[in-house]
């Protein structure tokens, strides 16, 4: 005969079981929140993620909103700054003879198509190039992919100013390159003071942080479908083309946005390496905002530098959603 349970020492498990083992039927749930410990929660986060919140407004909102409605003619009048006979477009109502002025000007055409060819330049050979490195230190075996896993790690701790003038240096016209080239008889033009040059410099900057992504993501594939796709008979590139890239679509996608956008409004590689005319619009917006005395112009440039970053991140966020809903 079993002996009773004494109710004092019998413990229920989750399970909804005593711990002798016997049954003791379904526990009963915990009771819901009230309403007034809801609003205390609520409260609690709102407080908690304020502080923050106002930062990212003082800072980055409302300075912002100003710039724009600068660059449409909403010019401030009580500002000291703006009374030194610079040329200014005021208007009472928003306008957009700022941004009109500014596309008619051949400088800043040229300076915008100088922008959009090396931000293209760039994205292509660093997302080609870093996916090679990636693709051979993943599937590459022996000591020289662990060598180059190290290697492309270097520009990440070199400061851009270095890197730049360590560019000059082995690239310039009588540099160490055109002196390893002169005893071998070779001739040399220097790519360094043009566009390729800032093409270089750009590449040579953002290569670690892709080869960084799209590694990641290539260690992150499932091993046994590439080696089963290799075992039915398929090469390499069938399955690059038809496993590695389709899976990796999303850390290339973040490589491509991240360096369009780091490159369209990148200032020191294209001051040191760039030519005089045209200039990049990073370039190009400290020198109409200081050396002309445009500050219009160089907002106005800001903004359309915005714009342009935000289609690129649109573009990846619409990208990464299909791509997601694919999956």
């Amino acid at each position: 005969m079993t002996e009773p349970l004494n109710p004092s020492a019998a413990r229920v498990t989750a399970r909804g079981e005593l711990t002798d083992g016997r049954l003791a039927g379904p526990v009963p749930p915990a009771r819901a929140l009230g309403t007034g410990a809801r609003l205390r929660e609520a409260a609690l986060g709102l407080i908690l993620a304020l502080p923050p919140f106002i930062v990212l407004v003082a800072l980055i909102v409302y300075p912002a909103i100003e710039a724009i409605l600068f660059s449409l003619g909403r010019v401030p009048t009580d500002n000291a700054a703006f009374s030194t006979g610079m040329h200014l477009v005021v208007s009472n109502s928003l306008t957009l003879e700022v941004y009109r002025q500014l596309f008619a000007s051949q400088f800043f055409q040229d300076d915008l198509r100088l922008t959009l060819e090396v931000t293209v330049l760039s994205v292509v050979f660093v997302l080609v190039i870093s996916y090679i490195l990636a693709l051979y230190v993943r599937f590459g075996s022996g000591l020289l992919p662990a060598v180059v896993r190290s290697l492309y790690l270097i520009p990440m701790f070199v400061p851009v100013v270095i890197a730049s003038y360590a560019l000059i240096t082995f690239y310039v016209d009588h540099g160490i390159l055109q002196a390893v080239l002169s005893h071998l008889g070779l001739g040399y033009s220097s790519p360094i003071y043009h566009e390729f040059g800032i093409v270089i410099g750009e590449v040579w900057v953002n290569i670690p942080f892709a080869v960084l992504l799209l590694g990641s993501g290539l260690d992150a594939l499932p091993q046994e479908m590439i080696e089963a796709a290799q075992d039915a008979g398929a090469g390499f590139f069938s399955v690059l083309w038809r496993i590695i890239l389709p899976l990796n679509i999303v850390p290339a996608m973040i490589v491509v946005t991240f360096t369009f956008i780091g490159v369209l409004g990148s200032f020191t590689v294209p001051y040191l390496l760039g030519p005089n005319a045209p200039q990049m619009l990073g370039v190009a917006m400290q020198a109409y905002f200081t050396s002309y005395q445009q500050p219009q112009p160089a907002v106005a440039m800001a903004v359309l530098t915005f714009l342009l970053a935000a289609i690129a991140g649109g573009v990846y966020v619409w990208a990464t959603a299909r791509s997601g809903k694919a999956v």
